[in-house]
């Protein structure tokens, strides 16, 4: 068996599962009028509840003040809302505010469909064992990647 083939023909899989899983969610991004850049910040914002601006700025592989102009577009439409962090009025953190609840109290119902619709049709050992697979991939490319960070910094140092 020709690991290699098999591979390509799994990666094959996946993109066009993944086209479809796409579908599913641009008609909420297209309703909520969302770029992928702006959907991802409030995915994040969504997992950790706040942001600070440089952060915001990492994330969107800009400046300071590109990432103002980014949070003012979504402060506009009411997903996210600012406040200044008491202890250092320097810094400002950005949280969801309601429209960023809204969508994903939406995309939450695009998950349930989406594993109604497809995954619940797999027998409970697929779905276990489609788990531990993604699952040990995750921690070698985290791990691959936490070295290579680890790396970069390090002859960054001089070391």
């Amino acid at each position: 068996m020709d690991i290699k083939k098999l591979l390509v023909e799994a990666n094959q899989y996946s993109e066009e599962i993944k086209h479809i899983f796409i579908k599913e969610y641009k008609k909420i991004l297209d309703e909520h009028d969302l770029s992928s850049k702006q959907s991802l910040v409030l995915s994040i914002l969504e997992k950790k509840k706040k942001l600070t601006m440089n952060e915001v700025a990492d994330i969107i592989n800009g400046t300071a003040s590109a990432a103002s102009q980014f949070i003012r577009k979504l402060e506009s439409k009411q997903y996210v809302k600012r406040e200044v962090n008491k202890e250092n009025r320097r810094e400002v953190f950005v949280s969801l505010d309601e429209n960023g609840e809204r969508f994903f109290q939406e995309m939450d119902a695009a998950d349930d469909m989406v594993f109604e619709k497809y995954f619940m049709r797999l027998p409970e050992e697929d779905l276990l064992n489609y788990f531990n697979i993604l699952k040990k991939l995750h921690d070698i490319v985290m791990t691959e990647v936490n070295r290579r960070e680890t790396n970069d910094e390090s002859n960054l140092n001089g070391s």
